[in-house]
């Protein structure tokens, strides 16, 4: 149903959609019962000084300094050729309050108060009579330019009123533009978590899928007999793992599908089971892992805490099974200290006969996994251990944000 307004506000709508229409009825209602009232009052020459200052009001909102110039100048002809006052005056009262209402200078505003209170001063003492000449000049002044007074406040005060409007509007529409722009930069953070966690989940299959496909290449063209339960081992550990990272990818895929769950990582639901089938995927791949430390205990972090250590043992022993070289071990070591969280991963492999290419320069690796630490407040720390090997090293507070 459609809401229904008020008439008032109505008819200011229709007045701000038609200024021009608005001061031409305006002025013509002025001059219809002012001018001849005027011409009753003073004849002829009222008329015309009438006309003079109503004629005016046409042009009040366009050129309202310019029609203030123009009243007080016909206002003084009047007070010349005229010995008393007009109906035309109201043309005077309506200037005044136009400059008041629409006047930003204040400069502006307060000459045409000063002018109004002179002109009432003006027209008291020309305007009284005697025999009590004085006393009478000064009540018609005064009460000329309290009311002059009243006129220029009622338009300050409307003036005003537009101005708060004006702000409140702008305001509104910033709330507006910071909301969208919080809305842009909330998807920018979630495609780029997205990308990460894509990043890693990829990263950590296909180099499970690599070494598995290397191992079947190798025992397929090199060793003697080749048992067929070896090569359904090799085979059902590159399915599985391919399974589990392409529902792991259609989990952050349908994440980024729904809005309210902005505010949670990929993954966020992350546990004990979850950590134990990553460690034998990777023992699947060939890589003998030493685990210690972790337990039940794991399950009782909050989310974001159990997500950043899954992430850490994740990303190192991903790095373990592709620069460690064959032949090696790993060992991994998840501990709650206090209020802290560690996780360390270490191995004795030689590392890869040419230089890796730097997780600096991909962007991805290990410096992924800092940036995202630090949303929970985490430390990594990784170099080479003494004599061979690697180390990481990651520290996150349990009380993190």
């Amino acid at each position: 149903m459609e809401q229904r307004t008020f008439l008032a506000a109505r008819a200011d709508r229709w007045a701000r959609e038609r200024p021009l229409r608005l001061d031409l009825a305006l002025t013509g209602l002025t001059w219809v019962v002012c001018g001849p009232a005027s011409a009753l009052v003073a004849g002829a020459t009222g008329l015309t000084v009438a006309t003079a200052g109503i004629v005016a009001l046409v042009f009040r909102r366009r050129f309202p300094a310019l029609v203030l110039g123009w009243s007080a100048a016909a206002f003084a002809v009047q007070l010349l050729v005229v010995p008393i006052p007009l109906p035309g005056n109201a043309a005077q009262a309506i200037v005044v309050y136009t400059v008041a209402a629409r006047v930003a200078s204040l400069g502006v505003r307060l000459l045409a108060l000063g002018c109004a209170v002179a002109g009432s001063l003006a027209g008291g003492f020309r305007w009284s009579t005697p025999p009590q000449y004085a006393r009478n000049a000064l009540v018609i002044g005064v009460t000329l330019a309290v009311c002059s007074v009243l006129i220029w406040v009622i338009g300050e005060l409307v003036r005003g009123g537009r101005a708060n409007t004006r702000a409140l509007y702008e305001a509104r529409i910033r709330l507006e533009e910071n909301r969208l722009q919080e809305e842009r930069l909330a998807a920018q953070r979630r495609r780029m978590v997205a990308a990460a966690e894509i990043h890693d989940i990829v990263a950590h299959s296909l180099t499970v899928v690599i070494v598995q496909a290397d191992a079947g290449e190798y025992a397929a063209g090199h060793a003697p007999a080749w048992e067929r339960a070896d090569a359904g081992a090799v085979l059902a550990t590159v399915a599985g793992t391919a399974r589990t990272a392409l529902a792991e990818v259609r989990g952050v895929i349908e994440m980024l599908h729904q809005p309210e769950s902005a505010g949670e990582p990929p993954g966020a639901a992350v546990n004990l089971e979850d950590v134990r089938r990553l460690i034998e995927s990777v023992r699947a791949a060939g890589l003998p892992v030493q685990v210690t430390g972790i337990d039940a205990w794991f399950d009782e972090m909050p989310a974001a805490v159990r997500l950043a250590v899954f992430r850490a043992i994740r990303e190192a022993l991903t790095n373990v099974l592709k620069h460690a070289g064959a032949g090696a071990n790993a060992w991994l070591t998840v501990e709650r200290g206090g209020d802290a969280v560690r996780v360390r991963v270490e191995d004795d492999g030689p590392g890869p006969p040419t230089p890796a290419p730097s997780a600096a320069k991909s962007g991805h690796g290990l410096n992924g996994l800092r940036e995202r630490l630090s949303e929970v407040d985490g430390v990594l720390t990784a170099g080479p251990r003494p004599g061979h090997g690697f180390l990481v090293e990651v520290t996150i507070p349990v009380g993190g944000r």
